[in-house]
């Protein structure tokens, strides 16, 4: 397990055992040592790799990475204020450099976001989203080829 997922892990146990001040002071330890902001009430599941350390990532509390996802370099997944809600990344997704994921929103099993891209709605499982806002390049990808 990678350092920041250990970090994050020691802030969601603290979190969800009811001790907010506790898991606030873990969260800085990440901000400190990795420029990332990984909120010990953000789900993350197993097996999810952060590229060179999570360095710059920033994820909303409310978002939901599932197992076996991979997260680039100063990824975004936030909110979209009046909206409420944040994003949900289903299992194997890889979301590359830069890319910024805002509001309530799926990302399907299996799909890519390329770098930079600004994606702003659900996106189908097995999809590719490029471009500024994304846009579904492709549909029915084979993950192999784009993992890292």
């Amino acid at each position: 397990m990678q350092v920041i997922g250990a970090i994050h892990s020691v802030s969601h146990a603290l979190d969800t055992r009811g001790l907010k001040l506790l898991s606030r002071i873990v969260d800085l330890v990440s901000r400190i040592l990795f420029a990332a902001s990984l909120p010990g009430r953000a789900s993350i599941g197993k097996n999810v790799f952060f590229h060179h350390s999570g360095l710059g990532v920033v994820i909303n509390g409310a978002s939901v990475i599932d197992d076996n996802c991979e997260i680039g370099v100063h990824v975004v997944l936030g909110g979209r204020a009046p909206i409420i809600g944040a994003p949900h990344l289903e299992r194997g997704v890889i979301v590359h450099a830069g890319a910024r994921i805002i509001g309530p929103i799926t990302v399907g099993e299996g799909s890519v976001i390329g770098a930079n891209a600004v994606v702003l709605s659900d996106v189908p499982p097995r999809s590719l989203v490029v471009g500024v806002p994304g846009v579904v390049k492709r549909t029915g990808i084979e993950i192999d080829a784009y993992q890292h």
